[in-house]
């Protein structure tokens, strides 16, 4: 067989050869050679890669998730791990050689050759595959000298299911801020309701007894909202805190007053608060306070009393909330904190919830750099929530800081009920008919002269007719103007530059807020809105 083969060739080709095959051999040895490409009879190629080394490093890349390759400065692509191959659909030895820019739109072409003539870069694309724009990725180029030849490494990360994931969170925030806006506008006509009825005064017991009922219900149905909305916030981040000296102590007695005002339920409630000064959010560490409060009173019967102590230890505020109820199961503990889980069910959902306070509790203290943990030694047994804040220094004026926690808390109605000092000429703008009722009849049963318009136009029409002090908009208003294009038409009216404008609205993000600030607005009132809030407003325009 060899006598013939050298008989077909002739001897010249051969040393050709042999030369050729030492060169490679040479080549392999000296590690200048990383993989073979080698064609069958048939035409098939197969690569070979070549042990060396940098075997590890290879393995490393050949692991990542990432689409990896080394790329020519023109753009070629002299070597790619498995990923890339696989996001651009093509066998492995399909890829080697070709123009990256081949698998991008060739209208972005200009901005890869930017890229590449740069050496580094990134942007978000598409990739085309069979001339149809496919898979969402981001494109990150960058340099590197390889044997003294200057390369491209470019790293291809598919982020279709990132995009896709904030694409379905906006809509998420989207549905939940209208959620909030449809549920809090009927809380609020509610309210506003029942406060009427308070006005007008009615002796039958059952009517006192139901009147209560609803104002209880409101409140509750109102906090349930507000930790609807705040979990989702809370667990990926959103939630920001304003943060300045505060008394733990003052702000847990504060939490409890405001949860035990007209409520019987909480006359078994034994508080013990010494003064324990952190930085942190007044509002929300009042909102710790009242899902812990209200999940011990939820758990536990109505003859046994529920402790509430803040105290200093080490260097910790500490909040514990101990009651005597059923207890936590010991396979429960290490879960009591995660999204929608409960400890106890009960087909009629006596004790029912969401499952979202106590994560909201956990997240909040995270967010003050503290920690919170439950304890219980079981069925039946009671148990205990502990929250740990790291301590502070107290201020220097405790006036001020006083000052500042009331600030904070500015949403809370006043235990007392203020009076009007004089009559002001109020407009309420609100396309809910019966909220809209109800905050007039309680304006103008104070001697207010109120006007009324449901949307932005018939709103305009009252400004040119009208001398107001106080405008109440909301902000989902319907037709083409909402609340905050018609608080800035207003500014720009002459008779509408001294008039402070309020939101009164059911949406309450941070945004929705900033974004009322920006359109001209002196507060931002969230649904249901406590008729003695509206009266501060009224009485701060002296």
């Amino acid at each position: 067989m060899i006598s013939a083969d050298i008989d077909e060739l002739s001897v010249e080709e051969l040393r050709t050869r042999l030369s050729e095959a030492e060169h490679n051999l040479l080549a392999i040895y000296s590690g200048e050679i990383d993989a073979l490409l080698l064609a069958d009879e048939s035409g098939e190629r197969r690569v070979f890669t070549l042990r060396s080394a940098d075997a590890p490093y290879r393995a490393l890349v050949e692991r990542m998730q990432e689409g990896a390759a080394t790329l020519s400065v023109d753009g070629d692509i002299v070597y790619c791990n498995q990923r890339f191959a696989d996001l651009v659909r093509r066998p492995l030895n399909q890829v080697f050689g070709v123009p990256v820019g081949e698998f991008l739109p060739s209208t972005e072409s200009e901005i890869l050759k930017t890229i590449l003539e740069h050496g580094t870069g990134r942007y978000v694309t598409r990739l085309v595959l069979d001339g149809v724009e496919a898979t969402e990725v981001q494109i990150t180029v960058s340099s590197i000298v390889l044997d003294d030849v200057e390369h491209r490494t470019l790293i291809m990360s598919d982020i279709s299911s990132l995009a896709r994931a904030q694409r379905e969170s906006r809509s998420k925030d989207e549905f939940l801020a209208m959620l909030a806006h449809e549920l809090r506008n009927p809380l609020g006509a509610i309210q506003g309701a029942v406060h009427a009825l308070g006005i007008i005064g009615h002796s039958d017991p059952m009517a006192l007894r139901a009147t209560g009922i609803i104002k209880r219900q409101v409140v509750h149905m109102a906090r349930l909202v507000d930790d609807l909305l705040d979990v989702g916030r809370a667990v990926t981040g959103k939630i920001v805190l304003k943060r300045r000296p505060v008394n733990l102590g003052d702000c847990v007695k504060s939490s409890v007053t405001a949860l035990a005002a007209g409520n019987p339920n909480f006359a078994r409630l034994q508080v013990e608060c010494e003064n324990a000064w952190i930085q942190g959010d007044a509002v929300r560490l009042e909102q710790i306070t009242g899902n812990l409060v209200s999940n011990a009173l939820k758990f536990s019967q109505s003859e046994r009393p529920v402790v509430v102590r803040v105290s200093c230890e080490g260097q910790h505020a500490v909040l514990r909330v101990t009651d005597q109820g059923v207890g936590i199961p010991e396979e429960m503990l290490p879960r009591i904190f995660d999204l929608f889980v409960q400890a106890h069910h009960t087909i009629d959902r006596s004790r029912g919830g969401l499952g979202i306070g106590l994560t909201l509790v956990r997240r909040l203290a995270e967010l003050h750099g503290g920690t919170v943990e439950a304890t219980s030694e079981g069925d039946g047994r009671g148990a205990t929530f502990t929250v740990r804040l790291p301590l502070t220094e107290a201020p220097d004026s405790l006036a001020d800081a006083k000052a500042d926690a009331k600030a904070d808390a500015k949403g809370l109605p006043d235990k007392h009920v203020q009076r009007y000092e004089e009559s002001r000429r109020v407009l309420l703008v609100d396309d809910n008919h019966d909220s809209r009722e109800m905050y007039r009849a309680v304006l103008r049963a104070h001697g207010h002269d109120v006007r009324e318009a449901a949307d932005g136009e018939r709103a305009l029409a009252v400004i040119e007719t009208a001398d107001l002090d106080v405008a109440f908009i909301d902000i989902g208003l319907p037709g083409g103007m909402d609340g905050y294009e018609l608080a800035r038409r207003i500014r720009s009216h002459p008779k509408g530059r001294a008039v402070r404008l309020v939101a009164l609205t059911g949406y309450g993000f941070p945004e929705d807020r900033a974004q009322s600030r920006q359109a001209g607005f002196a507060r931002h009132l969230v649904k249901p809105v406590e008729p003695d809030v509206l009266q501060r407003e009224l009485n701060s325009l002296r």
